[in-house]
């Protein structure tokens, strides 16, 4: 399906390669993948993306089953869960920095220096200072725990005490068979095995802020 063939096998995860075209024109093919499994994302012209996918929805293995089917949004926001990555306007906004979403690692000690890029003032003041909330991800049974979800502290009878959070993603996961999701929790409370309650349509649901993420990732690093 492609102009030219190229061995993708020894691509490691965040390299990308650009030796590669589809109808004359030059693609550009990275493996990563916003879903934590080994997988590839793909650039090319819009003027191609029908054929593409067209090509591609075709191509077979030695057992003659699909290389690739597709799958929706449904299924990409279960998989990017799983993996505890952050969606836009769900987990990252403008008023949110690095540093209460527990994304702090992103920023090198020179840029933390230096400083000059957007943001920088609200995550030089968070590094000073500290926050008072900060991202986690949380477990609980078979009930889904969608966005704006309130979470609190749980009373001794199991019923919602004190407000600490809020609910930014959650979905019911097919590989565990259990509610996941990520919020916002106010410190201390979005430690790991701290036990909060959800209010899911005004009935008190039981979660448990858990180590993310919920499933291994799977992203080809090289040979073993």
């Amino acid at each position: 399906m492609l102009d030219n063939n190229v061995n993708l096998d020894n691509l490691k995860f965040m390299e990308t390669t650009r030796d590669i075209q589809f109808m004359h024109d030059d693609i550009v093919v990275s493996r990563q993948g916003y879903t934590g499994e080994d997988g590839f994302e793909i650039s090319l012209p819009n003027s191609h993306i029908d054929d593409f996918m067209d090509a591609l929805l075709k191509v077979k293995d030695n057992n003659g089953k699909p290389v690739a089917i597709p799958a929706g949004l449904g299924a990409r926001d279960t998989l990017r869960l799983e993996a505890g990555l952050c969606l836009y306007g769900n987990e990252l906004k403008e008023d949110i920095s690095p540093i209460k979403s527990c994304l702090g690692w992103t920023i090198s000690q020179r840029r933390r220096q230096e400083l000059g890029f957007l943001g920088a003032a609200m995550v030089k003041e968070h590094l000073a200072e500290g926050v008072n909330r900060k991202r986690c991800g949380f477990v609980g049974d078979k009930v889904p725990i969608r966005p704006n979800t309130e979470l609190f502290l749980a009373n001794a009878d199991g019923s919602a005490g004190e407000y600490v959070g809020k609910v930014t993603s959650g979905t019911v996961t097919p590989t565990l068979n259990k509610a996941i999701g990520m919020a916002y929790v106010n410190l201390p409370f979005n430690k790991v095995n701290t036990e909060l309650v959800a209010m899911v349509r005004d009935k008190p649901q039981k979660v448990t802020v858990a180590k993310m993420p919920f499933v291994p990732t799977n992203y080809f690093h090289g040979k073993q």
